[in-house]
């Protein structure tokens, strides 16, 4: 420990001689600029049970999410911030803090980090300093050198617009205190009424969510039975064995107290795009495939919390996109 303080120490005077013989500090990369994934693979071989006709659904409005300008760098630890620790820069730059328009309750955040072991925090609070979602995100590096990162916060659409603040920082190895912390001000839109949505329950494991009112519970197969797993579909009857056509789709909600580290890798090597999530308060990880199939191609699993909750989305197109996020922002889990 003496020799860590020893150090510090004779960082922080070299920093001062750097400053006194005027040497230019290395110039922070200037923060890319984000670009959205487009499909580019072929389907998905299927994980789970597939299924058979009935109609689709209307997929609701999408919300605006309105996110404070992020074209210059965050500035460093505010003054007042409780327990933080200033930086001489800026060591998290953040590029895009925005929800698209086929997502709805899903809030994107993406930027540069040079932190420690490439670990960075990324909070939602709101206007009572109360935090509404903590997650952690991963850069593609770590320090001394920039590495890239995102994550996707689901958060249930307040009934009016609602003032969040969006914090990234580093936690300090020490204590946890948030070290280069940076902000901006967002604000949470509401979507369309639905209060025409079905609520469901699952006491056993402790969740519930919102599902469109034309959709159906645990109707045909249901492998492993409820209620530790939960099938939401667009039909009512099913052929075994029968492809999902273009108006169909089903929604699986597993539970598990084993995590699905296989099926994880598994997912990785088949070219799904992995991205960090927050849903139903967890941290979580997401894989998506590069193009919908008529099997699973879209899985988030929850990493945090006694045991593992599974959902996943099977359609042979992007139509149910939507109604996937407003599912997972609407997921409630005990804590």
């Amino acid at each position: 420990m003496k020799k860590r303080f020893y150090l510090i120490a004779l960082l922080a005077a070299y920093m001062a001689l750097v400053s006194a013989c005027n040497v230019p500090a290395e110039a922070t990369p200037i923060p890319p600029t984000p670009t959205a994934a487009g499909p580019t693979a072929a389907p998905p071989t299927a994980l789970a049970p597939t299924t058979a006709p009935a109609g689709p659904t209307a997929t609701p409005a999408a919300p605006t999410v309105t996110a404070a300008p992020t074209s210059a760098p965050a500035t460093a630890t505010p003054a007042g911030t409780p327990a933080s620790k200033p930086t001489l820069e800026p060591r998290i730059v953040l590029s895009q803090v925005s929800a698209s328009a086929s997502s709805p309750g899903v809030l994107h955040v993406a930027g540069k980090a040079q932190v420690f072991e490439a670990m960075l925090a990324v909070s939602l609070v709101d206007e009572h300093d109360e935090v509404i979602a903590t997650g952690f995100a991963r850069a593609s590096k770590g320090a001394p050198e920039w590495g890239e990162f995102a994550i996707d916060f689901y958060y249930t659409p307040p009934a009016t617009a609602q003032l969040v603040t969006l914090q990234a920082y580093e936690p300090s190895p020490k204590d946890g205190s948030p070290n280069s912390l940076v902000e901006t001000p967002v604000v949470l839109l509401p979507v369309p009424d639905l209060t025409a949505w079905k609520t469901f329950e699952n006491p056993t494991y402790g969740f519930q969510l919102r599902y469109p009112p034309t959709w159906h519970v645990n109707q045909g197969s249901v492998m492993p039975a409820p209620p530790m797993a939960t099938k939401l579909s667009t039909y009512q009857e099913q052929t075994p064995g029968q492809p999902l056509g273009e108006g169909e789709a089903e929604i699986w909600v597993t539970v598990s107290d084993t995590p699905s580290v296989a099926e994880m890798e598994n997912l990785k090597q088949r070219g799904y795009t992995e991205t960090a999530v927050v849903v139903g308060g967890r941290l979580g990880v997401r894989y998506t495939a590069p193009q919908p199939g008529h099997g699973v191609y879209d899985v988030i699993y929850t990493l945090s919390g006694k045991r593992e909750y599974r959902i996943q989305l099977s359609a042979a197109t992007h139509y149910f996109d939507a109604t996937l996020c407003l599912l997972l922002a609407s997921l409630s889990i005990e804590q």
